[in-house]
């Protein structure tokens, strides 16, 4: 699908590396309410035994509640933030961003695995890195992200969400996980399955009902259990409401 996209109204540096601390310098807000399905599709030739399989690879946004931007770097190694629009391919280094009371869904797909990014109002974050057989790498600036899954994804690349306070990874999953610039603080709840936190100071690693918190300076905290209330916005998401997706249940 062709890139449908302008991108003119405001700048963000190129991301130097997954680790770094994004430096977006402003955000264009549009107005109104989109409701906008983004697709690409990328094609990768494999070896299967004697023969060649193709396998379809996408990311694209499936959903966009309100007011949603995108933005694509661009030679002068900056890019600018636009209201998305129907048709716009979602590539390594293009940005999202989402308004007070607005949502975006981001599909990432890879045969018949499907992984769901939600992401909630007032959020900022890059795709990083996505490719076939490399790590999903979704870089987030502030706000917070729902990971879920449809439990099709034994022997895929995981996928990494990097905070300026450290990176969560899950294993075959649901989980959340939010960074506030203000405080500096990253925190990752682990619904279902395992999950990792993990900065420069330690790693925790996360089982059901748990979360964890850190900063660039503290160690991941020790787990505790999510609140009913916690747990009632996972087995809320529209995907678990819809049946579209089951959720998983707690191991024994």
């Amino acid at each position: 699908m062709e890139d449908q996209s302008p991108q003119d109204e405001a700048a963000i540096p190129e991301a130097a590396s997954p680790s770094s601390r994004l430096q977006w310098k402003s955000i264009g807000i549009g107005v109104g309410v989109t409701v906008v399905v983004l697709a690409v599709g990328v094609v990768f030739l494999v070896r299967a035994g004697q023969g060649t399989e193709i396998q379809q690879v996408s990311i694209h946004v499936e959903e966009i509640i309100n007011q949603v931007e995108t933005a694509r770097p661009r030679e002068a190694e900056t890019a600018v933030f636009l209201p998305a629009q129907v048709g716009q391919t979602l590539l390594p280094g293009d940005g999202v961003k989402t308004a007070s009371n607005s949502e975006a869904r981001v599909d990432i797909v890879i045969q018949k695995f499907l992984r769901i990014a939600r992401t909630t109002p007032n959020t900022v974050w890059r795709l990083g890195q996505f490719a076939l057989e490399r790590d999903t790498i979704i870089e987030l600036d502030q706000g917070k992200i729902f990971l879920l899954d449809n439990g099709l994804g034994a022997g895929f690349p995981p996928v990494r969400i990097v905070t300026p306070a450290g990176t969560a990874s899950p294993r075959g999953t649901w989980m959340s996980v939010a960074y506030d610039p203000q405080t500096g603080v990253a925190e990752v709840q682990c619904f279902r399955g395992t999950c990792e936190l993990a900065n420069d100071v330690g790693t925790q690693v996360l089982t059901d009902e748990q979360s964890s918190v850190a900063t660039a300076q503290t160690a991941p905290s020790e787990p505790v259990y999510l609140s009913q209330e916690e747990i009632d916005a996972f087995t809320g998401l529209p995907e678990a409401k819809r049946g579209e997706i089951a959720v998983p249940a707690p191991a024994i």
